[in-house]
């Protein structure tokens, strides 16, 4: 069962429960009072009759002149007074020895039941003196305990209940017709209620099942305030995250595959060199002492790329899994320290050198710090000519520690600035393998300033130099680094 079809059943159902006891409260409260006041009514007719009769008798005994009339008297003043009148029940009286005296519209007709039903109430009332009430199917009787003329009489008077329950059940059967009306159109306004209220769910459940089956450019449509719109918002954002993860992914595959692809292309060329003159020096029988030593330092060259290769490889895989040691380190003292290595590197290729940084301390992993500034500067050595000035300059701002690698060398294409920065991306491949390089460098630097919560840039123009700066705030896990 859908769910507009149960809120439409579960709110009909309330509805026409609520429609059912309000109209039977009504009408039980309804009834009872028809029924109080024809109580009342025929209590007060009884009353009435017999105080007729009182008078009638009071009017008698002084036309006759006479003291008290005697019972026989009496009993047929009974039978001539209420003869002639336009009762519209049933009247009886009986003696004190509780035997009929006279009747009229009532007695005869009644049923076994009914004539025992009195006879137990004229007991009743010959005990207590009081008058008593009883409702006997559509029939109401009174009965009261009298004196008239110094004899002992039993009144019974019997009112028909019929038009009430007669009214009762028209009522009944009005408001039966009128709830089975009410309900249709009830249910017409509430079908029309539920489908207007629900519509922007099904819109939800159209757009969340596209998004379900790939389309992840679908956006659920968003009008109001209310709950469902919250839930077209929310549902919304989730299919945007869920298309920028896919987006992510495909990009990580995508970025994997060129990866693998590089990797296999820059393994291929050195283990092609390293066999074909392996081949040669096993073939060759007859090699000059020249032709050994130009063919085994070829061999030794393309060996040490591939040993350069697998390191920064191995050590790119590994810096983001590594359990990172973070120190609280002297920036000046760890960079004094790498600047008296890489100034021998610098003069061993005959560039001038130099390092400045300022004083302070700077949460770190001393290891990926020194790979980090070694990795850089190596570039700025490979980029730069004899006599070309490299420098590396350090300082604090703010929150942030920055410092800069500069060159003078042959610079970098702006078209080609953005792609550096990718595994195996070369702008210049002959001269980078000539160098030794793999194109890994720069993706293991990007790596490591990530790794301390900081970003790399590089700005460069050809001819002119390159300049990289490194932002860092010294690792995430530490609330108190500089």
């Amino acid at each position: 069962m859908k769910l507009w079809q149960k809120i439409f059943l579960y709110t009909m159902m309330l509805v026409m429960l609520a429609v059912g006891v309000t109209s039977i409260l009504v009408l039980k409260n309804s009834f009872q009072l028809s029924m109080e006041q024809k109580r009342q009514s025929a209590y007060l007719e009884h009353e009435f009759q017999l105080s007729d009769f009182k008078s009638y008798l009071l009017s008698e005994r002084l036309r006759q002149n006479a003291l008290v009339l005697e019972q026989g008297q009496v009993t047929a003043m009974i039978a001539s007074s209420f003869q002639e009148e336009n009762i519209t029940g049933g009247i009886a009286f009986f003696n004190n020895r509780r035997q009929l005296v006279y009747e009229k519209n009532c007695y005869q007709r009644m049923s076994e039941e009914s004539r025992q039903r009195v006879e137990e109430l004229l007991e009743l009332v010959a005990d207590t003196g009081e008058s008593y009430l009883l409702h006997q199917e559509e029939e109401l009787y009174i009965l009261s305990k009298e004196s008239l003329e110094t004899n002992t009489f039993y009144y019974l008077t019997i009112t028909d209940m019929s038009e009430v329950y007669s009214i009762h059940r028209d009522m009944l059967q009005n408001v039966r017709t009128v709830c089975l009306v009410c309900a249709v159109a009830i249910s017409v306004i509430l079908l029309v209620v539920v489908k207007l209220l629900l519509r922007p769910l099904s819109r939800i459940n159209q757009g969340t099942r596209a998004i379900a089956q790939g389309d992840y450019h679908k956006r659920v449509p968003q009008k109001g305030r209310d709950e469902l719109s919250e839930l077209a918002f929310n549902m919304n954002r989730m299919a945007y995250a869920v298309e920028q993860n896919i987006r992510a992914l495909e990009d990580v595959a995508e970025d994997r595959k060129k990866f693998i692809d590089n990797l296999s292309h820059e393994m291929k060329t050195p283990l092609t060199s390293i066999l074909g003159f392996a081949d040669l020096l096993q073939i060759q029988g007859k090699l000059s002492e020249e032709q050994r030593m130009e063919y085994a330092g070829i061999i030794k060259d393309e060996a040490g790329r591939m040993r350069t290769l697998s390191g920064k490889l191995m050590e790119m895989i590994t810096v983001g899994e590594a359990n990172i040691e973070w120190t609280k380190e002297d920036v000046r003292q760890v960079f004094h320290e790498m600047g008296l290595a890489l100034t021998v590197v610098a003069e061993s290729h005959s560039m001038r050198f130099s390092m400045e940084c300022e004083k302070g301390q700077l949460w770190m992993d001393r290891e990926l710090i020194r790979s980090l500034v070694y990795n850089l500067t190596d570039n700025a050595i490979k980029a730069s000519k004899e006599g070309d000035p490299v420098a590396i300059h350090g300082w604090f701002e703010e929150d942030s520690f920055f410092f800069t690698v500069t060159d003078r060398g042959i610079g970098i294409p702006k078209e080609e600035i953005e792609k550096i920065t990718q595994a195996f991306y070369m702008v210049d491949k002959v001269r980078s393998r000539a160098s030794g390089g793999a194109g890994l460098g720069l993706a293991l630097c990007v790596e490591i300033a990530r790794i301390h919560r900081g970003n790399l840039s590089i700005e460069s123009e050809l001819g002119v130099g390159t300049v990289v700066t490194v932002r860092m705030k010294g690792g995430g896990v530490h609330e108190e680094a500089v």
